[in-house]
């Protein structure tokens, strides 16, 4: 017999903004699963591989800009929640774990599907909650408080992910003439957080370079960019989702001397350049602002920020930018232009390789698209060719790995109106394929994989490529296609080996489906290592000149 006071966790988190769920089947989260599966007001996806389950509710929340339900069965499958938390720690996206656990006597007793569950994610959440078994109306009011806290604690910036661990005990059914209700639960309006406004003075700075990391659109932040362009260089990349800026910075950014700050302005998460950050860690700033509404306390850059509570665009205008080098800015524009002009020079005359097909796949995208990038080397394409204006990019860069790349291109699908593309290489597809292992037709998703049969970043960066253990220990090559993976799953399968057909196929990719489509673009991890190497010196001799 169900408890009232369990089945009405629904409701708990409806009240308190919950309107997606993502359940994976289990016996010992039954409760919650029927909690949860017969509230009407909450959609419910149902996502059997826990792993690609924590991807696909991330990738909801950071489209729908809420809080998303994680629900599991006791044991393992808890863990398995891990890799999609720590991104959501990072990302200050709001995920709400509900474990169901085996009773606190049975813990370390042998007991199957038994592990120690309670502060299992504690590195990577911001509070655990350990609920207590419900059997009378003591516990339930504890159970209740806890459980709105956690949600509560998700959502006061910065936002991020909480674990909140249920231990039941038998049965976990409701009997059968057992009638389920839910109750409206009574919770207090919580209080607004106010920050005192700062007067921030920059008077005394002439070099002032803005940098905004991974960041969602935001009206405001570009309404406030397009008047401080003019003036200071702001940096533009794909992920932080400006429309104006100076860009292709990775492509020139190298120990040019002259472009030191004096003052660097801050805000937003992490930066993808690295070559940025290490310019910036070897000129340092004289001053260094950022700016972070919840107050985060980072230094990326090693120069000791003073960390600002408040809106960037609250707490500068562009008066105050008046007296700014000009000609600060255009030798930055000056080297965003040769950089611009250098790219599409040089892979305009280059045969087939990655390089190519990246840069022909990213000036395909449809305006109004959602573009996610895996990580390895397409989130590094966009970043050094840039990506067209009114695309919202998309990238699993907290804690930057390919383990859920496909799966949160597919939360995001889920609750899209829009075209949803994910450029991603082989292994990441191939390592993330239960992300297909649900029930959704997804017609608004696009995936687009650059196999280079295996991980073809090695040949590209410092230290492997020229290691004989290159090809089985770091690109780890294989001969595997996405063929069988889309046959099994009902998605159209398109390959392309050359320029011809690439461009043949992205001319109709976009159109309108009944299911997901990918097309998989073949290229040989040598020659995309030739051709790479080619482009960033062509790049480097023209900004000489």
């Amino acid at each position: 017999m169900l408890h009232p006071t369990v089945y009405n966790t629904a409701q708990i988190c409806f009240q308190l903004g919950v309107t997606h769920a993502v359940m994976s089947p289990g016996s010992r989260n039954a409760p919650l699963t029927i909690s949860f599966a017969r509230h009407e007001g909450i959609s419910k996806r149902i996502i059997p591989d826990e792993r690609a389950a924590g991807f696909v509710a991330l990738g909801i929340a950071q489209l729908t800009k809420s809080p998303v339900v994680l629900c599991c069965t006791s044991g393992s499958a808890l863990l398995n929640y891990a890799p999609a938390i720590a991104e959501a720690y990072y990302r200050e996206i709001p995920l709400i774990v509900i474990s169901a656990d085996r009773p606190p006597e049975l813990i370390d007793q042998r007991d199957g599907q038994t592990i120690r569950q309670l502060d299992s994610l504690q590195n990577h959440v911001k509070h655990t909650y350990g609920l207590p078994v419900v059997s009378n109306g003591k516990q339930s009011q504890e159970y209740q408080q806890k459980l709105i806290e956690a949600l509560e604690k998700s959502v006061t910036p910065p936002y991020g992910p909480v674990h909140v661990n249920i231990p039941f005990k038998e049965p976990f059914y409701p009997a059968i003439d057992q009638v389920l209700e839910y109750g409206q639960v009574e919770i207090k309006e919580r209080d607004q957080i106010k920050t005192d406004q700062q007067n921030i003075d920059i008077s005394g700075y002439k070099k002032i370079v803005v940098l905004i990391g991974q960041h969602e659109p935001d009206q405001q932040l570009a309404d406030w960019v397009s008047k401080i362009s003019k003036l200071v260089p702001v940096i533009r990349s794909p992920l932080n989702n400006l429309s104006e800026g100076v860009e292709h910075v990775d492509a020139f950014i190298n120990s040019q001397s002259d472009l030191k700050p004096d003052l660097l302005i801050t805000s937003g998460l992490s930066v993808l350049s690295k070559k940025l950050k290490n310019f910036l860690r070897h000129h340092k700033p004289d001053k260094h602002l950022h700016f972070d509404p919840a107050s985060v306390e980072v230094d990326t850059y090693q120069t000791n920020p003073a960390i600002i509570g408040q809106f960037l665009w609250e707490s500068l205008n562009e008066h105050q930018f008046a007296h700014a080098d000009r000609g600060y800015l255009t030798v930055w524009r000056t080297l965003e232009i040769k950089a611009k002009e250098s790219v599409k020079s040089f892979l305009t005359g280059v045969n087939h390789s990655e390089s190519k097909a990246a840069f022909d796949i990213l000036q395909s995208l449809p305006k109004d698209s959602v573009l996610h990038l895996s990580n390895s080397m397409p989130v590094r394409y966009a970043d050094l060719f840039g990506v067209k204006e009114g695309v919202h990019c998309l990238s699993n860069r907290g804690t930057s790995g390919i383990d859920g790349c496909t799966s949160t291109a597919v939360g995001s699908s889920l609750v899209s109106d829009k075209m949803n593309i994910l450029i991603t290489g082989d292994l990441a597809f191939l390592y993330d394929r239960n992300a297909l292992f649900h029930n959704y037709a997804l017609p608004n998703f696009r995936i687009i994989i650059l196999n280079n049969q295996g991980g073809g970043i090695f040949r590209l960066i410092d230290g492997p490529a020229n290691l004989p253990e290159l090809e089985d220990y770091f690109e780890t090559r294989h001969n595997r296609t996405a063929e069988y993976i889309c046959a099994e799953n009902g998605i159209t399968y398109l390959t392309a080996s050359d320029d011809k057909s690439l461009a043949a196929h992205l001319n109709s990719f976009y159109d309108s489906s009944k299911t997901a489509k990918v097309l998989e673009v073949f290229t040989d991890p040598e020659t995309n290592q030739n051709v790479y190497k080619k482009l960033k010196q062509y790049i480097h001799e023209r900004i000489k000149d």
